[in-house]
């Protein structure tokens, strides 16, 4: 019975969250469009952390702590943040880091009523899976928000990984960080995957830790995807011996 009530709460909280943040964001939306276009998706991103926040603030159960800030570049120089993917509920927690950063996503995540429009307005980026075209665009966009000073987020796995192990990076978060000679910020997130199951509409007890590690530059001369399974052992060790 608990846990129909705890499903209850989450999504009348999600959807009310949703609702009245969304409606916040058209005025936001339109004040910066008339008035400030140049700070127009930096104002959207604020908005959304906002309601990722909120949601753990409110969230049925939930905890978190966040450690490691000290590690994001202190000169506000731009970074890829990456981070291992085990629930729809790690794209909340990494609100949680702070900072101006657009998202990678996959197309799938803009069609989503109200969520999509406001994901366009932040300037996330999306992308389809297995179209070369527009993998090649993804990059490029995200490119342009490096070249701007703003961070880019990415889940190199691609896809949320079932049992929790971390899977095999993809390098396209590595090679733009390579490109562009900015630091990757590898993210530790632990307990989402409680929070929310995969396939799952009952919201769990849990605690979220998120760890967020030394940032790290390619080697001289090494390979993206050694680059890639380097930052890939370092998110998969820390998971491997936390208790």
């Amino acid at each position: 019975m608990l846990k129909y009530v705890l499903a209850g709460y989450f999504w009348i909280l999600f959807l009310g969250t949703t609702a009245v943040l969304f409606t916040w964001d058209c005025l936001v939306y339109a004040y910066h469009r008339l008035f400030r276009p140049e700070k127009l998706s930096e104002a959207c991103h604020n908005v959304a952390v906002l309601w990722g926040r909120t949601l753990f603030a409110l969230g049925p159960a939930w905890s978190h702590e966040v450690r490691g800030r000290e590690n994001l570049p202190a000169d506000n120089a731009p970074y890829v943040m990456v981070a291992n993917h085990t629930s729809s509920a790690d794209i909340w927690a990494l609100f949680l880091v702070g900072g101006q950063f657009r998202w990678l996503s996959k197309d799938a995540m803009f069609k989503i009523p109200l969520v999509g429009q406001a994901m366009r307005w932040a300037g996330y980026v999306s992308v389809t899976r297995g179209n070369k075209q527009s993998q090649y665009q993804a990059v490029e966009t995200s490119r342009e928000w490096i070249r701007r000073g703003i961070s880019m987020t990415f889940f190199p796995e691609g896809t949320r990984s079932d049992d929790g192990r971390v899977k095999e990076f993809k390098s396209g978060a590595f090679k733009l960080a390579q490109e562009e000679n900015v630091m990757i910020v590898p993210v530790v997130l632990r307990g989402t995957r409680d929070m929310l199951v995969k396939n799952s509409g009952f919201p769990k007890k849990a605690h979220l830790d998120i760890e967020i590690l030394p940032a790290v530059r390619s080697l001289p001369n090494e390979d993206v995807k050694d680059f890639a399974e380097r930052v890939r052992l370092m998110i998969a060790s820390k998971l491997s011996t936390y208790n």
